[in-house]
């Protein structure tokens, strides 16, 4: 591992000295400091996945557009994105990293973690992906970075509106209709999506829809208000894994032909901004309530049969006050953004498990979580920034439960500290070297803090100490590389241990280590011909017994994505990529003594033929017919192994009419 980050960074440094011509970055992101900066003068590695980009990809999910970014590991159970988890430096449950609605933050309190589902495609503007430790601005779950997802507004005088429509194999098909515009004071967004499709597997049906609407003031040339809100809901089929020899027999199938869940949610939020001749202060609230409806059926092994019914109602209320000022101190020029967030959710769960007799479990969480922050950004010169920050953390935890023989509560509360201090010079346009410290922090979800029965565990909250460093360089004009290396040091990480308890129990690791290298380029060889691709080292292991050695299950150590867009001529685009995934120990497996799930090479293609307003498209995934898992699972107490078939060869093609 040292060797080859030492190598790496004298190949791209050694690049400096022979560059005959650099390029300026103009993105500006808003993520990496809650206020707008150059992603040049940033101490991160940072990259924008803009609107051009969006439109080329051969993208269906939110999830699928972040496959092809460095750092970020998908996996996805049934293919359809409907059950995905989204990985960031070795965290293989997708909790560690924060993901955001247009700086609202979408994670759930449980252990689902993000609801992707929320979040259409065709409503995304541009996506912000900041790698690093980012839980002083954005508290729990930033440990490994954060995505900021920002949606669609209205920009021009003239209504703009775009039908899509197109089908899927698997009987799939999906259509949305948008309309967006502005005034001199006033802007506005509509978006109407359906979706629906038979899945690659039996049981694996989804059928959704969506409604996201915003709408923006500018009440006076100094004041903005912003509003949305959206309504989503959806069943999903839940066909569970199969064993090696039913994969073998026939990888469609499922075993789980009863189960599934449906979901239904709503939100709406309003966001006031004020400037002044010294900065901006915001005032923001959001109000998210999703409710699950979750039907499961199956057996123990020796004919043993049970079912379960979940119904799941979680409301949450968002308040977040921040002052973003631009003083200038002894001649120096800052940007420092201060701020207050809190958060209440409110959980009322009701599960009836029949398993020779009925039983229920009532139970009600309350969840509070309040934070302070402050982060500076000096700029000791024009090339120069050094940036600093600190926020403290509160929450608290309660829950009463009530079964068919018993009743009780149990609370827990966590006070929670995060730093970060960072360099980052820019030593020549359109390039920068990079170094951070952060320490963040990840409280406990509520399944993880509140057992089957429904008592509270005593767990602590999970911390890291993240080293990283980087650069920026591009050698000649249109051709940019990257390179970040970064270590983790992590104290007790929150970890389910499989062979405690039947159905395990959640547990703090005393000591992990996460490390790795992301390295990254783009490129446009030709006027007509461009090329982009990225490589992810990671490793991570136990560093106390236990497991003290061992690797961490679902981490892949390799893996590398590679893209080429090339337009025919002003009319015709090709879009094509390539995927590959290294091997990776299934989930559960803490032993390291199962067989690591295989690696695999995916590739995928897209052509578009625009006319005028009016772009047709065809596209294919997995082009080479791919047998394979992204995710695989050994049940401790049961010994089984279970594979999650991905697709294979599927196609897709539609028209689009934008007027």
């Amino acid at each position: 591992m040292k060797r080859f980050v030492i190598l790496m960074l004298l190949i791209l440094m050694a690049g400096t000295a022979g560059a005959e011509e650099t390029i300026k970055l103009k993105d500006v992101v808003v993520t990496a400091t809650r206020a707008d900066e150059e992603i040049e003068k940033i101490s991160s590695n940072v990259t924008v996945i803009t609107q051009e980009k969006i439109g080329k990809s051969t993208a269906i999910t939110v999830q699928d557009l972040l496959r092809n970014e460095e750092g970020l590991i998908i996996r996805d159970l049934y293919g359809t994105g409907t059950q995905s988890t989204v990985d960031m430096r070795g965290f293989g449950r997708g909790l560690n990293t924060t993901v955001l609605i247009d700086g609202k933050k979408v994670n759930n309190i449980d252990l689902s973690g993000v609801d992707w589902n929320l979040i259409p495609l065709e409503n995304v503007e541009r996506i912000e992906i900041v790698r690093g430790g980012g839980s002083v601005l954005y508290g729990d779950n930033a440990i490994a970075g954060v995505i900021n997802i920002i949606t669609k507004k209205g920009r021009k005088r003239k209504p703009e509106v775009e039908f899509d429509a197109r089908l899927e194999s698997y009987s799939g098909n999906r259509e949305y209709f948008t309309i967006r515009g502005a005034t001199e004071h006033l802007s506005y967004f509509l978006l109407l999506k359906h979706r629906e499709t038979d899945g690659y597997r039996d049981n694996s049906e989804f059928d959704a829809d969506d409604v996201n609407a915003n709408v923006a003031v500018s009440i006076t040339d100094n004041v903005y208000l912003d509003i949305n809100a959206g309504y989503h809901e959806d069943h999903q089929g839940l066909p569970g894994g199969l064993t090696e020899s039913e994969v073998d027999d026939d990888r469609r199938q499922t075993t789980e032909p009863l189960n599934g869940v449906d979901y239904d949610q709503y939100f709406y939020g309003a966001n006031l901004v004020v400037s002044t001749g010294w900065g901006e202060i915001e005032a923001g609230y959001t109000f998210n309530s999703r409710e699950l409806d979750d039907k499961l059926a199956g057996d123990f092994g020796g004919g043993s049969l049970f079912s379960s019914d979940t119904k799941r109602d979680t409301d949450t209320d968002d308040i977040k006050l921040k002052l973003t000022a631009r003083p200038h101190l002894y001649g120096y020029k800052n940007i420092l953004v201060t701020g207050f967030d809190y958060s209440r959710s409110d959980v009322d769960n009701k599960n009836v498990f029949d398993f020779s007799g009925i039983s229920t479990t009532l139970t009600e969480i309350k969840k509070r979580e309040a934070g302070i922050y402050i982060e500076n950004e000096l700029f000791l010169s024009d090339r120069l920034i050094f940036t600093a920050g600190y926020r403290y953390t509160e929450a608290k935890y309660k829950d009463r439960v009530t079964t068919d023989f018993s009743s009780g509560k149990g609370s827990q509360t966590f006070n929670e500290n995060a730093v970060k201090a960072g360099l980052a010079y820019n030593y020549t346009d359109g390039a920068k070297l990079f170094a951070s410290y952060s320490r963040g922090f990840r409280l406990p979800t509520t399944d993880e803090l509140f057992a089957f029965d429904g008592t509270i565990v005593r767990l602590k909250a999970e911390r890291a100490d993240t080293y990283e460093a980087g650069i920026v360089h591009p050698f000649r004009k249109n051709f940019r590389t990257r390179l970040t290396v970064y270590y983790m040091d992590v104290r007790d990480e929150l970890f389910l241990n499989p062979f405690v308890e039947f159905f395990g129990e959640n547990e703090n690791i005393d000591k992990t280590k996460h490390q790795g290298a992301e390295i990254g380029f783009s490129a446009e060889v030709l006027d007509f011909i461009s090329f982009y691709g990225n490589y992810t080292y990671t490793e991570a292991e136990f560093k106390s017994d236990p497991y003290k050695g061992n690797t961490l299950p679902l981490i892949p150590k390799h893996s590398f994505n590679l893209g080429a867009d090339i337009s025919l001529n002003d009319s015709i685009l090709l879009v094509l990529k390539a995927n590959w995934i290294g091997k990776r120990f299934l989930e559960n497996d803490v032993e390291n003594n199962k067989e690591k799930l295989p690696s695999y090479l995916t590739a995928d293609m897209k052509c578009s033929y625009k006319y005028k307003m009016i772009t047709a498209y065809i596209g294919v995934n997995n082009i080479f017919n791919k047998e394979y898992s992204e995710y695989g699972a050994f049940g401790a107490s049961s010994g089984n192994i279970k594979f999650y078939p991905a697709p294979e060869r599927n196609f897709y093609g539609g028209i689009r009419i934008s007027l």
